[in-house]
Parts: structure tokens; C-alpha cells; sequence
């Protein structure tokens, strides 16, 4: 006769209490707040009688891997067309749209300034912004804000100075469609709650622009350090979840304090897996890295993006006006030839120290300068000399312009390249693209003048300290210094007015110094010279 008995699972009772616990994570994740995960699931490993086998470190596990479940990504097989479109720019070079975008910047260089004055061209519907193409939607696009680095009085003065509050300080309904600043950091952050706040409000939006101000503010809830490796993860959740809602994610975070270069992948601040997680940044930084604690001077601004496979885009350079607003300098890529010229000065010594600093001497005066007399002044031989100006030349520091001849071999003459005079002057005038306009390739290789030939009359007393004068500058004269030494009028010593760290010796009465004029009187233009 059969039995009746029902079989033994196969199952053990532990393994089954386990399998129901892991379960129950699912629906927690899917319908509690994320703060009442963990004591949920001790409570159901209580009921289930395996509080003893499941730790908070495996209950842990079982919450993060039912995560990875209801997160699956998209898997395809051969002969499956892939559902992704390629990213197009909102702004050109810039702001990609639909993906996630982070902005590096100094402190205080104007990275929430830049975010604003991006809403404004976008309700004003420019066509350009910062000399970039603007890429306006047909219909107007939504504009979020999580501004939680800053207080909602700091951010006032930003959204008044773009005119997108009214003058009662209600956010106007063509600009701003939410706005939350530092006091809501504890409801919308990072955390797995946070990023479902934000989603939530995000997705009553269709493809907005989500301006996300800080990255280490929103981290901040998280309590993870953010030189750690693990940094990264909360980011790369909410970046995955707030993407799935069609926004163009705008991300600011911080540079290191002083940049060296303009890559923001190497100058990001923190652990370097935080550069993983974006697949486009761009590097905010000031043009002329000014000494700290001295008010600035030069406030030009320059812009640098990058992409994943070293995909690049061509730098901007820009100034906040005091009003209110960017403008438009120039391209980035003179400021670059500058600031690698800085670097490879940096790093001469010896005799091409030497020669460099004659060169830039007379190269200040507007004068070439000859191998016979570098040799001469530095008590070397010509072929040492000859050397090190083609060393020079190959590091972008001096230049050939113009040829003599004398009946063997031409007599080449030399000066220093405007990038290495640019950065041997220091700085700029505010708002300027160069330090030394007047001064560029094609006035040293038109230059033909040699000061040892050029004659004057020089005055039969000193220069008293503090005159204004002018000093030549190519065909032109410059005024905008003052005498700092005019005890010898062969050698006179001049500062910058208001700059008086940019100094200029050994220049002299009538050559290269003179009283300032009524009007301004131009040199006769000299022939000009292709090497």
C-alpha cells in the first residue's frame, strides 16, 4: 500500500528562511524608505529564527544585491539593434545633452555663475553663450536647481544678478522651475532616500536641465571620506537613476586649489574614481594663477572640456562682468601656449638660463640679438651658445628673425617668442586676451632694428623716481609706467603702474624711455622680413 506521507524537501529549513529573507529585501527596496531597511530586515531575520545567521553585514548583502536585480541593465545579442542614440552638445563643447555633465572649477572662480548665466541664455534663447553654439529646444526647457552648497541669501544675489528672480524675489516661471538651496541638504542628497527625492521631483518634468551644486555637498550625508575609492558608488547610483528620467545632469565639484594643467580628469579634487563616472567635464580655472591672498587682478576665466577617448573640444576664455553676466574673450589656445612657455622656463638653468634671460632683456627693449653677442656677453663659445638657442627654439622659447649677411655664413639674429615674453611680464591688464598685445610673431620676424646701432641723446642729469613715462613697445610707444630707478639714463628701471611687480631695466632716455606725450607719436614702420 503507498504511503500517504508527504516527501522531505529538499530544501533545508535554514536555506528556505534565507532564501524568504532575501526576497523580503526586494520589497523593502521597492516600498520603504531607505533609512528603515536595515531594521526591517532584522526584524524579518527575527521571525524567520536566523537573527543568528544573518548579521547586519549579510543583511547588507542581500539588500545590495537585490538592488542589482531591480536594476538590470540592457544585454544584447547579435543581430539586436542597441536602443542608445549618440550624445549631441547643448552647449558646444561644453554641456552634452541628456547626459550626465560636471564642472571642476577653483574656489570662487564663477562655477555657479557660469550655471546661472546658462539658464539666462537658455529662457533668452541666444544662439550663443560663451562663444559656443546654444543649442535651444524647440520648446522651453525646464530648469531645476539643487543648490545645496550655498545659503538661499548667496544664491539670491546670483538669481537677481541674471534677472531670474522678480523684484519681490519670486523665481520667475520662464526661468527657474525648483529651486532648493544649502538649509534642504538633508532631504535631497546622495543618499538612496535623497536620490528618490530627487528623482521624484525631477520626473514632473519632461528632459529638464538639473543643475546639481555641489557634488561633495550632496555626498556629504553619506559619511564617505572623499579620497576613498567608494566615493564613486553613490554617485554612479544617482547619476543611473536620475538619467533614466531624460535630464541633462550638470554637476559642479571642485578642483585642487592651484591647477597646472587643463585636464580635469588630473586636476579634479579627491579620489580618482570620481572622474569614472562622468563621461564628460569641463576644467574652470583662472587664466593667470595670481598669488594667493593679494586681491586679483586678471579675472579672465578659461574653459577646457573633455570626453571619454580623449575626445576634446577647443577652449573658450571669458570674464563675469561686475554687472552681471559673461562675456566672450577669446579662444584658450594663447593662454595655453603661455602657461606651457611658464613651465618650460621653469625648468632651464645653467647657461640656457643665461642666454633665456639676455634674450628676454633685449627682446623687452624690441631688440634681436646675434650668437657672436650672447657669446660675447656671457663669456661663452659661439657653438655652446648657438646650442642652446636651438634648444631654446625647440621648447618654443625663441625664435629666429631675421638673417645678415656676410659673405660666408648669414649671421642669424634672435628673439623670444610673445608667449615667453607674455609670461615673463606677469599677468594682464583686466579683461585683456594678452599681457603685451603689441608684441606678437609677426612684429619680432618684421623686427629688423638692433638697438647697438640706434643712437641718442641722453639728458645730463637723472630721472626722478615716480615720472610717467612711455616706452616702446614694437612701432608704437606704450604709456601706463612709471620711472622706479632713472639714476643712470642708460639704465633706466621702470614699474607697471598698479603692477609693481611687472619691472623693466636697463632701458634707455629716448630709445626706449621717454616722458609721456599729448599724443601719442608712432616710429616709422621698418621693412618687413620672412625667415
Amino acid at each position: 500500500m503507498p504511503s500517504t506521507e508527504k516527501p522531505l524537501s529538499s530544501t533545508p529549513p535554514l536555506q528556505q528562511a534565507l532564501t524568504a529573507l532575501a526576497l523580503h529585501a526586494e520589497t523593502l527596496i521597492q516600498t520603504e524608505r531607505e533609512r528603515d531597511w536595515m531594521p526591517l530586515m532584522r526584524n524579518k531575520a527575527f521571525d524567520l529564527s536566523v537573527h543568528d545567521d544573518a548579521k547586519d553585514t549579510e543583511l547588507k548583502a542581500y539588500l545590495d544585491a537585490a538592488e542589482r536585480r531591480l536594476q538590470k541593465g540592457n544585454v544584447y545579442r547579435a543581430g539586436q539593434q542597441l536602443q542608445a542614440t549618440e550624445s549631441v552638445f547643448l552647449l558646444d563643447g561644453m554641456v552634452k545633452l541628456g547626459e550626465s555633465n560636471v564642472i571642476i572649477g577653483q574656489p570662487k572662480v564663477g562655477k555657479s555663475s557660469f550655471s546661472t548665466g546658462l539658464i539666462a541664455a537658455l529662457r533668452d534663447r541666444v544662439p550663443q553663450f560663451l562663444g559656443r553654439d546654444l543649442a535651444t529646444p524647440n520648446e522651453r526647457m525646464p530648469v531645476l536647481v539643487f543648490g545645496t552648497d550655498q545659503s538661499e541669501g548667496d544664491w539670491l544675489h546670483l538669481l537677481r544678478r541674471e534677472s531670474l528672480v522678480a523684484e519681490d524675489q519670486t523665481l520667475k516661471a520662464d526661468s527657474v522651475d525648483f529651486f532648493c538651496s544649502m538649509e534642504t541638504g538633508e532631504q535631497y542628497n546622495f543618499t538612496k532616500d535623497g536620490i528618490r527625492r530627487m528623482r521624484e521631483e525631477i520626473e514632473k518634468h519632461q528632459f529638464p536641465l538639473v543643475i546639481i551644486d555641489s557634488l561633495s555637498s550632496m555626498m556629504e550625508p553619506t559619511g564617505i571620506e572623499e579620497n576613498t575609492s567608494r566615493y564613486a558608488q553613490p554617485i554612479r547610483n544617482a547619476i543611473s537613476q536620475l538619467r533614466k528620467t531624460g535630464a541633462t545632469l550638470l554637476v559642479i565639484h571642485h578642483s585642487v586649489k592651484r591647477p597646472t594643467t587643463w585636464d580635469w580628469i588630473t586636476e579634479c579634487r579627491g579620489s580618482s574614481s570620481i572622474s569614472s563616472v562622468f563621461s564628460w567635464g569641463v576644467l574652470m580655472r583662472w587664466v593667470a594663477q595670481e598669488e594667493d591672498g593679494l586681491a586679483r587682478i586678471d579675472k579672465r576665466v578659461g574653459f577646457a572640456g573633455k570626453g571619454r577617448g580623449g575626445n576634446e573640444s577647443g577652449g573658450v576664455m571669458g570674464q563675469y562682468m561686475p554687472e552681471g553676466g559673461w562675456t566672450y574673450l577669446d579662444g584658450l589656445e594663447e593662454a595655453q601656449k603661455v602657461e606651457r612657455a611658464g613651465q618650460r622656463i621653469m625648468e632651464l638653468g645653467g647657461v640656457r638660463a643665461s642666454v633665456f634671460d639676455y634674450l628676454t632683456l633685449r627682446t623687452g627693449l624690441n631688440a634681436d640679438v646675434s650668437v657672436e653677442e650672447l657669446a660675447t656677453e656671457l663669456d661663452k663659445q659661439k657653438g655652446h651658445v648657438s646650442r642652446e638657442l636651438r634648444a631654446l627654439k625647440a621648447k618654443g622659447l625663441s625664435i629666429p628673425v631675421r638673417a645678415e649677411e656676410t659673405g660666408s655664413r648669414p649671421r642669424i639674429y634672435w628673439m623670444a617668442t610673445p608667449a615667453a615674453m607674455e609670461w615673463c611680464l606677469g599677468g594682464s591688464e583686466p579683461g585683456s586676451n594678452r599681457s603685451i598685445g603689441s608684441l606678437s610673431v609677426e612684429s619680432i620676424k618684421s623686427n629688423k632694428i638692433n638697438s647697438q646701432d640706434d643712437t641718442s641723446v641722453l639728458p645730463s642729469n637723472s630721472i626722478n623716481p615716480k615720472t610717467k613715462v612711455e616706452i616702446r613697445r614694437g612701432d608704437e610707444w606704450a604709456n601706463g609706467f612709471i620711472v622706479r630707478d632713472g639714476s643712470n639714463p642708460d639704465k633706466i628701471s621702470v614699474e607697471k603702474i598698479g603692477s609693481p611687480m611687472v619691472t623693466i631695466s636697463n632701458l634707455r632716455w629716448e630709445l626706449d624711455v621717454r616722458l609721456c606725450q599729448p599724443e601719442p607719436v608712432e616710429a616709422q614702420p621698418t621693412d618687413s622680413f620672412d625667415f
